[in-house]
């Protein structure tokens, strides 16, 4: 289909081209049978020039950056349409035009010669301009094809390893034949429902994705004993505010993880400030004096990786230990409306 536009438009042009040219003459009232003759003739010069140097002359040598092999070879194919062209138009316009009188004139010649520069480099220009085009098109759908593909493997990554913790909680409370093991299955079930169903999405709603923090830690509550050291606090309105899905989870899960709570103090505080175009998310966890801090784990690279994906320039990422406290911060700018 990109052909036949291409082509289609050609015509038009040379079409557009050979109107004009009449038209020019009609004005000027010097239209006349041997006029139009010599205007198709013309064109038809301009055309074999245009496209030797469309198809063989820019991509041999232009597109190839032999620009001193380019300006020669136009050269020579400039003089020697001019050298074939001139017996055409003595012979065949010398009755119509009495000026006519010598086969190869010096005027004639110039003419000749800046009229196929001309077109030259206009057939440059659209062909080099076209090519650009098309390999910044091609170059951006390159680009948007890995950067799909690099998102799903790390988004396929996320959800196995939440999954992964997940159970491993559960099979804690089964182990334990604990009466809140039904309890435990249903939150599971509505967090892969959430990831199973939502999460595929480029963004989903932040209200959603809180939701989805509360199951999560309701479901770990059910794990732990203690839990009076929990607390997720927000601020702010999450109304028609989006965010990639997944994103926030990774450091609430990474809390958990290392975070120890007890009923003397605050292990886990979780905390979302909501703005007009900044979203504030942090963390902060007592962590085990003997187990040292990685902060390179699979969930926290992937994390990195994500947002310098999703959000490039629109992110802040801090991770900061100080006397056996984990603080976690991650500052989110929304993409302007």
């Amino acid at each position: 289909m990109r052909r036949y536009y291409q082509v289609a438009l050609h015509v038009a042009g040379w079409m557009l081209l050979g109107v004009w040219v009449i038209y020019f003459l009609q004005a000027n009232r010097t239209l006349s049978p041997g006029k139009i003759l010599d205007v198709t003739l013309g064109i038809a010069f301009q055309m074999i020039i245009f496209y030797f140097n469309w198809y063989v002359l820019i991509p041999r040598f232009l597109a190839r950056n032999h620009i001193l092999t380019y300006i020669a070879t136009v050269l020579t194919t400039l003089l020697a349409f001019a050298l074939v062209r001139a017996p055409l138009d003595f012979y065949m316009f010398r009755e119509f035009n009495p000026e006519m009188t010598s086969l190869y004139t010096t005027d004639r010649q110039l003419q000749y010669a800046l009229g196929g520069l001309v077109t030259i480099f206009i057939s440059s220009a659209l062909k080099v301009t076209g090519n650009y085009i098309r390999n910044e098109r091609r170059n951006k759908e390159l680009e948007t094809q890995t950067l799909t593909a690099e998102l799903a493997y790390l988004k396929s990554q996320v959800n196995p390893h939440f999954l992964f913790n997940t159970l491993n909680n559960i099979y804690s409370l089964a182990y334990k034949q604990s009466p809140e093991t039904p309890d435990a299955i249903m939150k599971l079930s509505l967090l892969m429902r959430y990831m199973l169903y939502e999460s595929n999405d480029t963004l989903v709603s932040l209200e959603k994705e809180v939701t989805h923090i509360h199951n999560f830690i309701d479901l770990q509550k059910l794990r732990l004993r203690e839990h009076a050291g929990i607390k997720f606090d927000i601020e702010g309105s999450m109304e028609q505010k989006q965010i990639a899905p997944m994103l926030l989870m990774t450091l609430v899960e990474n809390a958990f993880k290392h975070g120890l709570v007890s009923k003397n103090e605050i292990g886990i505080i979780i905390k979302l400030v909501i703005g007009n175009d900044v979203l504030v998310f942090s963390t902060i966890n007592n962590s085990s004096t003997h187990k040292k801090r990685e902060f390179g784990g699979i969930g926290l690279e992937n994390l990195r990786r994500r947002l310098n994906l999703l959000y490039p320039n629109r992110h802040q990422l801090t991770l900061e230990e100080k006397e056996g406290t984990f603080f976690a911060t991650l500052k989110l700018y929304f993409a302007p409306n």
